[in-house]
């Protein structure tokens, strides 16, 4: 799954960014600056006076790749790790 990671500055000058999961992958650039506009625009994201995406910056897709190791909450036992040697002094 991609997302679409979206950022702004603040109106105090800070990076920003606004993180989409399940978003439309074959969005155009031009598509998502409107959108981020139309965001900025709205002023309804505000915290302290401060309006947090308040002018677009830059927005891109990424996309992560997970590799479990062990997981026992799906019932898998844990690997047997052997104990470290001391160390020497």
């Amino acid at each position: 799954m991609k997302q679409l990671q979206m950022k702004y500055h603040t109106s105090a000058g800070k990076s920003k960014t606004l993180s989409v999961n399940y978003v439309d992958q074959n969005l155009t650039g031009k598509q998502v600056k409107k959108a981020m506009g139309t965001i900025a625009a709205s002023k309804i994201f505000i915290k302290d006076a401060v309006f947090l995406y308040d002018v677009p910056v830059s927005a891109k897709y990424v996309e992560r790749t997970e590799t479990p190791l062990f997981d026992d909450e799906a019932g898998e036992s844990t690997p047997e790790v052997p104990e470290a040697a001391p160390a020497a002094r």
